[in-house]
């Protein structure tokens, strides 16, 4: 594992349940504001999921993205912890959003 992908997986672990994070917003709390992609690829490769939540990682306009197995585990985490979803879209994104 990487430095990145660490820095990643701890920083997650600070947005609970019922909030989302963009891929953006966890680049930037991570002091690597341009490494969203990068962000991406780290959830993609996350091996203590669901212990280090990357469903709960988002992209910047609500959309679910993408899920390292299928997109409906990431969409019944979400609303197990109470974040509504519809049509692959957070429901009410500013609220769920989390703040940094």
């Amino acid at each position: 594992m990487t430095r990145f992908q660490s820095d990643c997986y701890e920083a997650l672990k600070k947005v609970p349940k019922g909030k989302v994070i963009t891929y953006a917003g966890l680049a930037r709390m991570i002091g690597r504001p341009k490494a969203h992609r990068a962000v991406g690829s780290a959830m993609n490769k996350n091996p203590y999921a669901p212990q280090v939540p990357c469903h709960r990682v988002v992209k910047s306009n609500g959309d679910l993205g993408g899920f390292a197995t299928d997109i409906e585990v990431k969409i019944k985490r979400l609303q197990e912890e109470g974040v509504m979803v519809s049509d692959n879209k957070i429901v009410d994104f500013r609220s769920t959003l989390f703040k940094i």
